[in-house]
């Protein structure tokens, strides 16, 4: 699904953090959304936990740096790492340049199974579309 000129993959749940979840048995692989990428413009350091590190749902679990900001990825539900992208280390600028695919952040068994906080993408496009008109009116007039 597309909104706003952004993608928002079918097969993925959501976060409202412009976090992607995608689920395969009792693994969940996370990313930042197309959307999330073009706010963080410029990514150029990520931190990001170690293998066996586990999570309750909504504690921030990695976090990556622009030259403006630090933003934290939270844990979707209660969840172990099981893997990260090694390669962010070296280019986090992957994450601005391929989110869906070689962006992806970490990899993380589920502990608990709660989609509390998660949407679907019929959900999230509903919200991520209103974030982004809210926002184009806040700067309405700036970039005209």
């Amino acid at each position: 699904m597309r909104v706003e000129g952004f993608d928002f993959p079918d097969d993925l749940l959501y976060m409202r953090g412009h976090v992607w979840v995608g689920l395969k048995d009792k693994t969940a692989r996370i990313g930042l959304t197309s959307l999330g990428s073009s706010l963080t413009k410029e990514i150029v350091h990520v931190d990001l936990p170690d293998n066996g590190e586990e999570f309750n749902a909504m504690e921030p679990m990695a976090s990556f740096e622009t030259i403006k900001s630090v933003t934290e990825v939270s844990a979707p539900f209660k969840c172990m790492v099981s893997q990260v992208n090694e390669t962010l280390l070296d280019d986090p600028s992957l994450i601005n340049k391929d989110p869906y695919g070689e962006g992806w952040i970490l990899e993380a068994s589920i502990l608990e199974d709660s989609r509390d906080n998660l949407m679907d993408v019929k959900s999230a496009a509903e919200y991520f579309k209103n974030i982004f008109l809210k926002e184009k009116e806040r700067y309405a007039g700036i970039y005209e």
